[in-house]
């Protein structure tokens, strides 16, 4: 990991993204380049005067460049000012970086709906890991373990792969969770079909079974577990395993209907309603 892009935007989920970014760069020893958006259409529509909003703009990456010299004053720091369509200008700019981080609220308002969508909609059009930063992450909270989601196909080998990278980084456990199951509507015919979902969840447990032992045979001192669990809805499966961890990591085929469409929806969902910081790790 060598650059981190952050999007700084002056708000609290914009803070909240830049000090884990800046954490998480002094650990790894990369650089940080801070990232502000103008979009001249809102500008527009809003009558702002485009030379106050780009002062304005300007003494907000000031501030954030100054967070972290005071805080991680051997950190290399960046700022930088685009115009353009907010998506497009920090897809364009991930490109140069091994990770983008941003921040989100979630779950309440239009606004914060928005922001979980950006999440989800930059991290399926980028080939590097994107982090989101709930905007009540505390700043001292350091967790007690991570969580992986593994799916049904290979969309999670490289968001399992980053997992176990963080576990052994932080010396925390990694925990692989498989959540599987029908909605309520479904689970009643499919049984009296003769279709029981018990031989599928066997069927999850044995794939993490065999993913644990490779890796405890590749990582001696790493603390590992797994589970499968069933229920009608992966997200709040996900959502309840990640409550006081340090790290929800999910995978995605990204760019691929597959990912957009099946784990894109459990994404898409996990971020609206995410609590604690999550990364979502392209699988190319």
């Amino acid at each position: 990991m060598k650059s981190i892009l952050v999007g700084v935007d002056g708000t609290d989920r914009g803070r909240q993204a830049l000090k884990w970014a800046s954490r998480y760069a002094a650990r790894e020893g990369a650089s940080l380049t801070l990232l502000s958006v103008v979009d001249p259409a809102i500008e527009k529509a809003a009558g702002m005067d485009g030379a106050a909003v780009e002062s304005s703009v300007e003494a907000t990456l000031a501030e954030a460049r100054q967070l972290v010299a005071e805080r991680y004053p051997g950190t290399e720091v960046r700022t930088e000012l685009v115009r353009g369509k907010v998506i497009d200008c920090l897809v364009e700019a991930a490109a140069a970086h091994d990770m983008i981080v941003m921040g989100s609220h979630h779950g309440a308002s239009v606004g914060e709906t928005v922001g979980g969508a950006k999440g989800l909609r930059v991290s399926v059009s980028v080939d590097v890991p994107t982090v989101v930063v709930p905007a009540d992450w505390e700043w001292d909270f350091q967790g007690d373990g991570i969580v992986v989601a593994v799916g049904p196909d290979d969309s999670s080998e490289n968001a399992v792969e980053f997992g176990v990278r963080e576990s052994l980084a932080d010396g925390v456990p990694v925990d692989l969770v498989s959540a599987w199951g029908l909605p309520a509507l479904l689970s009643r015919p499919a049984e009296v079909m003769g279709g029981g979902l018990g031989p599928v969840g066997e069927q999850f447990k044995h794939n993490l079974d065999v993913r644990v032992a490779q890796l405890k045979e590749q990582h001696p001192d790493l603390e590992i577990s797994c589970h499968a669990v069933e229920g009608p809805s992966p997200t709040r499966v996900l959502l309840d395993y990640s409550k006081n961890k340090k790290l929800l990591v999910l995978g995605t085929h990204s760019r691929s209907a597959l990912g957009r469409t099946l784990f894109g929806s459990v994404t898409h969902s996990v971020l609206l309603n995410l609590s604690v910081p999550t990364v979502v790790v392209p699988q190319r």
